[in-house]
């Protein structure tokens, strides 16, 4: 008895020197509220703009707390050693993210599938992870009011489009270039009127598919000027108005477009200091009009009003509460929850943008002529 006493004080010993020489991640410590302990950005005193609410990682985050199985401390403790988890991850690569009804998508590059997740329920599955319906490489997720899924799958050059069962519906033409053709399709929209705004990434347009995946036309194909042309669009976002943008990482830019292709404006230059960008990967508006933009590289996502004054930044690198790890998809619902794809963390963070009211709306997307 004294010998397994001795041990597991060694044991215990050792764990907590090992988390006390953990190397810091050089970041700003967390914007913490000191009179209600929230995490928030901005810092006090000034007026919080967004608020962290949860992280999403394993089936014990979405358990309900009644049913949440609790672990011994000695099964903790030899999981912890031995390398593995009491609870397995859900996800292992999050990429692309959107919400519907409560359920969160999440296209997971790394497992080749798609992951649902409600919270409510507790639950979670996966969708084209067997058969001739499975996923390659899926990169980008948009969910329709019926809960019809659509997915680009990159590798195959193709966007897929499943049942709320994850039934494979349509998948779009085969890869390639000319009309109806996608190679490497990577972000995926959603246009007022159903239909379907894809980021053809390497024939560096935006082609818009029918709700049926039947080719309409290519937009914003090399654009007159070279400020507004797409070597590399990575992910779109529509407004609700029809207009749309697009992040290109490449050149380290977002440009806004109308709903016919024109180019509206855009902002954005290449950069490591707080209003530049290095890898602009996921974009969405919030209820104001404000851009929301991940920057994969510094481990951030960066607030823009439209004409592209930096208005606020959340998240910072690491992997505790709050911070992220080359982060990618991000989406925004109408109750202004939202929802990054925290990829190397193998999770997702939730956020919540805070309204005030009293205040204007600062940036609205402003209609088309």
């Amino acid at each position: 008895m004294k010998t397994i006493t001795l041990t597991l004080a060694v044991i215990l010993a050792a764990c907590a020197a090992k988390a006390a020489a953990a190397p810091s991640s050089g970041a700003e410590p967390p914007a913490v509220s000191t009179r209600t302990r929230e995490l928030v950005w901005p810092p006090p005193p000034d007026k919080p703009r967004i608020r962290y609410v949860r992280t999403i990682k394993s089936a014990d985050d979405i358990a309900p707390k009644v049913e949440k199985k609790k672990e011994g401390f000695f099964a903790r403790l030899i999981a912890m050693f031995s390398g593995g988890k009491v609870t397995p991850d859900i996800f292992n690569n999050p990429y692309g993210i959107w919400s519907h009804e409560g359920r969160i998508y999440a296209t997971d590059t790394g497992a080749q599938h798609l992951t649902v997740v409600d919270p409510k329920a507790g639950t979670f599955r996966y969708m084209g992870d067997r058969g001739e319906d499975s996923l390659k490489s899926p990169v980008s997720v948009a969910v329709d009011d019926a809960g019809i899924a659509y997915v680009s799958d990159t590798s195959e050059g193709a966007v897929k489009a499943y049942s709320p069962d994850g039934k494979l519906l349509w998948k779009s033409e085969g890869a390639g270039g000319g009309a109806g053709r996608l190679n490497r399709p990577a972000g995926i929209a959603l246009t007022p009127s159903g239909e379907l705004l894809v980021a053809d990434s390497s024939n560096r347009r935006i082609v818009l598919l029918g709700k049926d995946g039947n080719f309409i036309r290519e937009m914003c194909v090399h654009a007159k000027k070279e400020y507004y042309a797409l070597p590399n669009p990575n992910n779109v976002w529509a407004f609700p108005n029809g207009d749309f943008m697009v992040s290109d990482p490449l050149a380290a830019r977002v440009h806004i477009f109308s709903s016919t292709g024109a180019a509206i404006g855009g902002f954005g230059e290449s950069g490591d200091a707080p209003g530049y960008m290095s890898r602009p990967r996921g974009i969405a508006a919030d209820s104001d009009g404000n851009i929301h933009v991940v920057d994969a590289l510094f481990s951030r996502v960066q607030v823009f009003d439209r004409a592209g004054q930096l208005l606020v930044w959340y998240g910072s690198p690491g992997d505790v509460a709050g911070q992220l790890n080359l982060p990618a998809g991000i989406y925004i619902d109408k109750d202004g929850m939202i929802y990054v794809a925290d990829t190397k963390n193998k999770r997702v963070g939730v956020y919540q943008y805070i309204t005030y009211p009293e205040e204007k709306p600062s940036a609205a997307p402003q209609e088309t002529k």
